[in-house]
């Protein structure tokens, strides 16, 4: 398959993670052959809203973008998926950080990044990879949560997803299936 045939797929890794992120290497070595596989790359010192806007307009002809954002990443892949409102989009939640208020630890966040993590009560049109037992955030509301408006995979692991390689053929299920 030519690389202009492939999809494209931006991944947002969390806190403390890097290009370098193990499950970004992981979604490459799954999906390689059927997207391109991008990162959006931050540290709590970056300019956020200038990084979401940059990544609005690199992706913005790109038609059925995939949106996969881990922990701290998820939210803001979800702010990114917001921005852009296109139906065809898909976004992919990995022990996502929803609520600032939910984490467990208290890393140490500066206040200039803390300003630009949004609070999202209610997820919605996205596939939610998270456990019960995550150390890091408290992810309970996601379970309790009566009328989901997303899909939920519970698994049994921890907050980095140790076993991600065996969530991919969910993940590619997801991705793969066609928007209502």
């Amino acid at each position: 398959m030519h690389r202009m045939n492939k999809k494209t797929l931006l991944y947002i890794h969390g806190y403390g993670s890097d290009r370098n992120s193990r499950k970004l290497q992981q979604l490459k070595n799954y999906l390689g052959d059927q997207y391109n596989c991008f990162f959006l790359e931050w540290t709590v010192f970056s300019d956020i809203p200038f990084l979401l806007n940059l990544a609005l307009r690199k992706y913005g002809n790109v038609e059925n973008l995939v949106i996969v954002g881990d922990s701290t990443g998820a939210n803001l892949a979800y702010q990114l998926r917001e921005l852009r409102d296109r139906a065809g989009d898909k976004l992919i939640l990995l022990s996502p950080l929803l609520n600032p208020n939910k984490r467990k630890r208290e890393i140490p966040f500066p206040d200039e990044f803390c300003a630009h993590l949004r609070t999202v009560t209610h997820p919605v049109n996205a596939l939610v990879i998270a456990s019960k037992t995550d150390g890091v955030i408290d992810q309970q509301s996601l379970f309790g949560e009566a009328d989901k408006k997303f899909t939920l995979m519970e698994v049994d692991d921890g907050h980095r997803l140790e076993n991600f390689h065996e969530y991919l053929a969910a993940l590619k299920m997801y991705i793969s299936q066609k928007s209502t």
